[in-house]
C-alpha cells in the first residue's frame, strides 16, 4: 500500500493510492418522530448484527430525517439524544413502529427491535423511529451493543474494531487531463495558501475519486482543511474541520487520513491524555462531509499500536 504526504506540516495528511474498493455500500434512510415538539440533537446508530460494528451519524437540533451509510448486512437501528438535559432514553425502530395505529390501547405492546437488511436488492431500506417506550430488556440490549462496539469506558481503551473502514465507502474513479481552475476570490487565503493548494492539485485527485485535499496554515500546529472539486473547480472549507489543531503524541502521520478510492476520512487529535479519532463520510448528493463516528483512546494505548 503506497502512502503519499501532501503537506509537510506538523499535522501530516496521508493519501493512499492503491487498494481497490471491495465492499458494496448502501444506506439506511429514516424518519424520527420525537415525543415532544422540541427535537434535540441526536445520534443515530446502526449496529451490524454479525460483527457488532456500530455505524452512526450525528443530527442537529430539529432534524428529523437521516441517512446512515453502511455496507451490506443486517442491522438494528436506534438513537439517543446528545444534548444536556435531553431525556436519558433511547428511541428505536421496533415492532411498535410497524403497529398501526399506535393510539389504540393494548394493540401495540411489542417493542423488540426489527432487523433491517441492506443488500444489492435493497440498498436503501427506510425506517421510522418512533418507539420511545422501550422495555428494560431492549434498553439493556442496546447498552450491550454499544459496549461490544467500544462504547463508554470500553471505547476509551480499545483500538476501536467497530470503527469504519475505508473500503466500506468506495468512490468512483475520475479522469481529467488538466487541473481545474480555482477561483480564490472571496477567500482570505494568503499567497502561501494559494501555492499549497496548487501544489496539491498538481498530484491529481486524492480523495473520494474527484477531490483534492490540501492543508493550509492557520498558525503554529494548526492546519486548515481545503477541498477542491475537480469537476467544477469549487473550493470548500468543510465547517467541521475548518481548523485542525494540535499534534499527536505519536503516529503523527495519522492525524489526517484519506484515500482517492474512498469517501471516508479520519481525523485524530490529542485532547489532554486522550486521542480522539473522528470519521467523516463525503456525501456525493450534497457535496458535504458528514461525521459518522468518534472513538477515544488513552494516549498510551494509541501509541502502543505504533510500537507493535
Amino acid at each position: 500500500m503506497e502512502y503519499r504526504f501532501i503537506v509537510p506540516l506538523s499535522l501530516a495528511a496521508v493519501a493512499s493510492l492503491g487498494q481497490s474498493a471491495g465492499a458494496s455500500a448502501g444506506a439506511i434512510q429514516g424518519l424520527i418522530v420525537f415525543p415532544s415538539q422540541r427535537v434535540p440533537s441526536m445520534t443515530v446508530f446502526a449496529a451490524e448484527l454479525e460483527t457488532s460494528r456500530l455505524h452512526s451519524v450525528q443530527l442537529v437540533r430539529g432534524q428529523v430525517d437521516f441517512t446512515v451509510e453502511v455496507p451490506a448486512g443486517r442491522y438494528v437501528v436506534f438513537l439517543a439524544p446528545n444534548e444536556t438535559g435531553a431525556p436519558d432514553v433511547y428511541g428505536a425502530y421496533t415492532q411498535y413502529s410497524l403497529c398501526e395505529p399506535h393510539d389504540v390501547e393494548g394493540k401495540c405492546e411489542a417493542h423488540a427491535m426489527i432487523l433491517v437488511t441492506v443488500s444489492a436488492k435493497a440498498p436503501h431500506p427506510a425506517v421510522r423511529i418512533d418507539d420511545w417506550y422501550l422495555t428494560d430488556d431492549v434498553a439493556a440490549q442496546i447498552e450491550r451493543i454499544r459496549g461490544a462496539a467500544g462504547g463508554g469506558a470500553a471505547r476509551l481503551d480499545s483500538e476501536a474494531e467497530s470503527a469504519p473502514r475505508f473500503s466500506e465507502y468506495p468512490s468512483e474513479s475520475f479522469e481529467s487531463s488538466r487541473a481545474p481552475k480555482i477561483d480564490f476570490g472571496g477567500t482570505e487565503f494568503s499567497e502561501q495558501d494559494h501555492e499549497l493548494v496548487q501544489r496539491a492539485l498538481s498530484n491529481g485527485p486524492n480523495f473520494a475519486g474527484h477531490l483534492t485535499v490540501a492543508l493550509t496554515r492557520c498558525g503554529a500546529g494548526c492546519g486548515r482543511l481545503v477541498l477542491v472539486d475537480w469537476r467544477n473547480g469549487r473550493l470548500q472549507e468543510p465547517a467541521p474541520l475548518t481548523e485542525i489543531q494540535g499534534t499527536l503524541p505519536c503516529r503523527r502521520d495519522e492525524a489526517l487520513l484519506f484515500r482517492v478510492d474512498s469517501r471516508l476520512m479520519s481525523v485524530s487529535r490529542a485532547r489532554g491524555t486522550v486521542v480522539v479519532t473522528q470519521y467523516y463520510v463525503w456525501n456525493q448528493k450534497n457535496s458535504t462531509l458528514v461525521q459518522s463516528g468518534e472513538y477515544k483512546r488513552a494516549s498510551p494505548t494509541f501509541c502502543e499500536v505504533a510500537a507493535r
